[in-house]
């Protein structure tokens, strides 16, 4: 849950070029790192908490990615590409976890790698707030083709089984 109010926090003020982003992305990218050990410790993640911790990942990037685009800081398709691989993933995940009686994600290494990339991607957004310069645009322009490839890529996975 923290993600999500986080991700609200992080698009509310992006547009003020200040730190509070850089620390919402930092927050947001710590509760994901230790949420899986913790649960793990309190005697293995729920099916719940395997669907809330997947759905707080993509709320968070899909408001920080949207955000980007309001600033201009990035291109409408990387938040549509984002949820293209998204939707596919929360759904498999829901039927795998319901089959198996328990917990399971539709996990793929593409679509891994893609949400470390979306992740990295808000922060990149969030450090071009807070750091003004010339040099951003082009960073962001390649880390977007990245996201947008590597989710397009884990959909095209998905797809084909």
């Amino acid at each position: 849950m923290l993600r999500i109010v986080l991700a609200v926090v992080y698009a509310r003020t992006l547009v003020e070029g200040s730190w509070i982003p850089v620390g919402a992305f930092a927050l947001a990218a710590a509760s994901d790192y230790v949420d899986g050990p913790l649960a793990r410790r309190a005697g293995g993640p729920t099916a719940h908490g395997v669907l809330l911790d997947s759905v707080a990942d993509i709320v968070f990037v899909l408001v920080a990615c949207a955000a980007g685009v309001a600033a201009g800081r990035l291109s409408w398709i990387v938040p549509v590409a984002i949820a293209c691989a998204a939707t596919p993933y929360l759904v498999a995940t829901l039927r795998r976890s319901r089959a198996a009686g328990a917990p399971a994600r539709a996990y793929s290494e593409v679509g891994h790698w893609a949400g470390i990339c979306n992740y990295a991607l808000t922060g990149l957004v969030a450090g071009s707030a807070a750091l003004p310069g010339a040099w951003w645009s082009p960073l962001l322009s390649v880390a977007s083709v990245v996201v947008i490839a590597l989710n397009l890529a884990a959909v095209g996975m998905r797809l084909r089984g």
